[in-house]
């Protein structure tokens, strides 16, 4: 057996390379496991999803996983749900950090009433599910959720619907790293100084919850902490210049120019998905 094709066995053989996003995104782009992989490439790409997203996600308050879930689980479902809810909690850190006096904490409160709800229907949903349905869902809750906002689908802010927000940013955090879009919908109401520490507080709550669930149930191990990792870099460089972007958030472009990326990239995920 010669280096080349010693080399293709233990790609497509060997455990240890089942948590390398190079290799996933080589077989990805059909391109099979032989091929000469290019670590500059890769890298490229999946730092800038994740800055793109972090960018999003620390002007606006969320966002991480709306914008780059679709393109990163096509590289490798692994990437939802553990690694990019985990990742988006760095840039959520930073909100109830500096603006946690403007948290409504009621509302913080009130979500968390529901989270246990979300968490249990969420670990039902992932004992079920391919990696193909997992991707499949990634992609349908993103562009129903991207449509959604887009439309101005809002509803009023009440206990039972902060309660109820409050479970489905848990189902959706734990199925397809999607936190944000029920939580808008509710806190619709907020100035954005308001809303990006208020949801962050629930979303890190969700988080800590979720990381435990996801770690006992067998859902996050060693290639999604490695995957988590390969996200940090870009995550770290978009909360860094987010902070250029938060004095833009008026510019009437800035929010559906984000939503209608989310809802192609979505879309374009399922159809792969259902073609393939």
């Amino acid at each position: 057996m010669d280096v080349l094709c010693l080399a293709q066995y233990r790609l497509e053989h060997s455990r240890r390379f089942a948590c390398d996003p190079r290799v996933c995104l080589y077989r990805w782009l059909g391109c099979g496991t032989s091929v000469q992989l290019v670590t500059g490439v890769e890298i490229a790409i999946i730092f800038g999803l994740a800055m793109a997203g972090a960018i999003v996600h620390g002007s606006i308050g969320i966002g991480l996983g709306l914008v780059a879930a679709p393109a990163l689980v096509s590289i490798d479902p692994a990437f939802a749900p553990g690694p990019l809810l985990l990742a988006g909690q760095i840039v959520g850190i930073r909100h109830v950090l500096a603006e946690y006096d403007s948290a409504d904490l009621q509302a913080w409160k009130k979500g968390l009433l529901g989270v246990p709800v979300g968490v249990i229907g969420a670990l039902l949903v992932l004992e079920m599910m391919s990696d193909k349905l997992l991707a499949i869902m990634v992609g349908s809750l993103t562009a129903m959720a991207a449509a959604m906002l887009l439309a101005g689908w809002t509803l009023a802010r009440t206990p039972r619907a902060e309660t109820a927000a409050g479970a489905v940013c848990a189902f959706s955090s734990l199925t397809a790293a999607l936190p944000g879009p029920p939580l808008v919908c509710v806190y619709s109401d907020m100035k954005p100084s308001m809303m990006r520490p208020t949801a962050s507080l629930l979303i890190l709550s969700v988080a800590t919850i979720g990381f435990f669930t996801l770690l006992l149930s067998g859902n996050f191990g060693r290639e999604e902490a490695g995957l988590l990792a390969w996200l940090m870099p870009g995550v770290i460089a978009g909360l860094i210049a987010s902070r250029w972007v938060r004095p833009h958030l008026d510019r009437p472009w800035f929010r559906p120019l984000v939503l209608v990326i989310a809802l192609v990239g979505g879309l374009a995920l399922v159809a792969r998905q259902l073609l393939s």
